[in-house]
């Protein structure tokens, strides 16, 4: 409700390890490999821990931003009616809708053109281009979407009267995605606390105007959309003063043009995980019912724990890195690194959830949706494929063949629908997950194939089929277990998540190295505890 309203972008990833270069007349930094520009910023390597530590910090900070929501969740419902809620969700359609034609990818081209390629020094002015060039075109976009808001409102409210709903919730969207290049370069700088404390605020003061607004003043949907217009726009106008502060103002238009050349085919990805997202619901209220749809949004929003939790956060530290990674020449062995230990997370957190389902749908729905339960590890498994795509994509990404994964896009939106139209009238939600599933196998086979040839690094397959068997076993083990008290049946699944972990060390499915490393690494942030609380028994 008064969170931002993030448009679905090309999940990015990079390859390699990056020693950043240093530009001329800069000074080294007190860490090796640190570099700093002109502006006097310090460039941070990227490395397997900095990545670590901004996956923590970003998961961490995702989920106290639903936790906010949730919370906020029965004021709203007191005071807005069903239909003016319904009024809000369909407005945020039709602004993602525009965002989705004119975001054209300018983000993820600002990044890859600041970090620029292995040899050459980064480029500050990518970061201006990149603000002007998005505001110029998504400018364009939402003046055009405000002069015939009421044929676009016609088309998504179906009543031209709603009209005024939708050019705010336009004006909010502006700037939503023009804060989005200031957050994406302060991913570039490393700064994931900042990133969050950023991001909590905006949730924060979102809310705080929704409740002055809606709550106090009754404005309604309109109080909700005015509060995000003040909100999001004295944050992205303050992120971007202080970002160009920090890089300058410069403006290229033969950087802008490249910029557009490079990120025009990933406003597919948008567009395809629309198809890809919504399309099982809307096959199953065609060939089903409302009641098999309504089944399907709770496995959908069951499984969205692991992309919210542990691969969303992930994509968002990994979205710079990737490209910082493929400058170095020797970054073979942190991509590899990095790509078995991340697998290896989500797979156990996929486990985790798929064997927890059951327990906890039974809890929390009523008994008519107990049947989520075994759709819900389908739609997991296909969480898990898509998490491991983000390192194939970083080959195309980084080597600028972006129009490749437009085209394997469209090739993904062709077989998920293909497969609801086989799998739906038969399997029902079952099929709608099975045809997801399926449709990011072929996107993750294709761009892997596609990958290994312009790519020269490789990643531990063995591995990460060693770990898929593990967990399908142990998955197969919960299933066999009969039916026990909740406490007594959540225990032994903890217990087969342990066993997982002890099977995938034994065999080789995880490093040792990294996890002796992180043992190592929680034993040194725990021990100033327990100094402290020795001393305390002491006394």
């Amino acid at each position: 409700m008064g969170s931002s309203r993030a448009i679905l972008r090309n999940p990015l990833t990079g390859t390699g390890a990056s020693a950043p270069h240093v530009a001329a007349g800069a000074e080294l930094d007190e860490w090796p490999g640190a570099c700093t520009l002109r502006t006097g910023v310090p460039t941070r390597p990227t490395t397997p821990r900095t990545l670590w530590r901004s996956w923590i910090v970003y998961g961490l900070s995702s989920i106290a931003s639903r936790l906010i929501a949730l919370i906020m969740l029965p004021i709203y419902t007191r005071v807005l009616s069903p239909e003016e809620y319904g009024i809000r969700a369909m407005v945020t359609v039709g602004a993602d809708l525009v965002g989705m034609l004119f975001s054209l990818g300018i983000t993820t081209a600002m990044i890859r053109h600041y970090v620029g390629e292995g040899g050459d020094d980064r480029r500050p002015e990518a970061v201006s281009t990149g603000y002007i060039t998005c505001a110029i075109v998504l400018g364009v976009g939402v003046c055009l979407a405000i002069l015939f808001a009421p044929w676009l409102s016609v088309f998504v409210l179906g009543d031209a009267a709603h009209a005024r709903f939708l050019r705010l919730g336009l004006v909010s969207l502006f700037f939503i995605n023009t804060m989005d290049v200031g957050i994406a370069y302060l991913r570039l700088r490393q700064r994931a606390m900042v990133v969050a404390i950023v991001s909590l605020s905006t949730l924060l003061l979102t809310l705080l105007t929704n409740i002055a607004l809606v709550v106090v003043l009754r404005w309604g949907v309109a109080g909700i959309l005015y509060g995000e217009i003040m909100t999001f726009g004295i944050c992205s106008l303050l992120l971007a003063w202080l970002t160009l502060r920090e890089v300058g103002v410069r403006f290229s238009v033969a950087l802008s043009r490249r910029m557009i050349v490079y990120g025009a085919p990933l406003t597919l990805m948008p567009c395809v995980w629309l198809v890809v997202n919504q399309s099982g619901g809307v096959f199953l209220t065609h060939y089903g019912s409302l009641s098999s749809a309504g089944i399907y949004a709770l496995v959908m929003q069951c499984a969205q724990v692991l992309l919210v939790a542990v691969i969303l956060p992930f994509r968002d530290a990994w979205e710079p890195g990737q490209f910082e990674v493929a400058r170095d020449p020797a970054g073979g062995r942190v991509y590899r690194r990095m790509f078995q230990t991340v697998t290896f997370t989500i797979v156990m957190a996929a486990f985790t959830f798929a064997v927890g389902a059951e327990d906890v749908i039974r809890v929390l729905a009523a008994p008519a949706f107990h049947a989520a339960a075994a759709v819900v590890p389908i739609l997991l498994a296909a969480h898990v494929v898509t998490g491991m795509s983000l390192f194939f994509n970083s080959a195309l990404l980084a080597s600028n063949r972006t129009a490749l994964l437009g085209l394997i896009a469209l090739v993904t939106a062709a077989v998920n629908l293909a497969g609801n139209v086989v799998l739906v009238p038969r399997y029902l939600a079952a099929g709608a997950a099975i045809s997801r599933l399926v449709a990011v196998i072929v996107m993750a086979a294709l761009t892997y194939a596609i990958a290994r040839r312009v790519w020269p690094h490789r990643v531990d397959l063995v591995a990460l089929a060693k770990l898929i068997v593990l967990a399908l076993v142990g998955f197969g083990v919960s299933r066999l277990l009969p039916d026990e008290t909740l406490v007594v049946s959540l225990a032994i699944k903890a217990l087969l998540v342990v066993a997982l972990v002890a099977a995938s060390l034994l065999v080789g499915a995880v490093d040792r190295g990294d996890v002796a490393r992180v043992s190592a690494f929680l034993r040194g942030r725990l021990s100033p505890w327990r100094r402290r609380a020795a001393a305390g028994t002491v006394r």
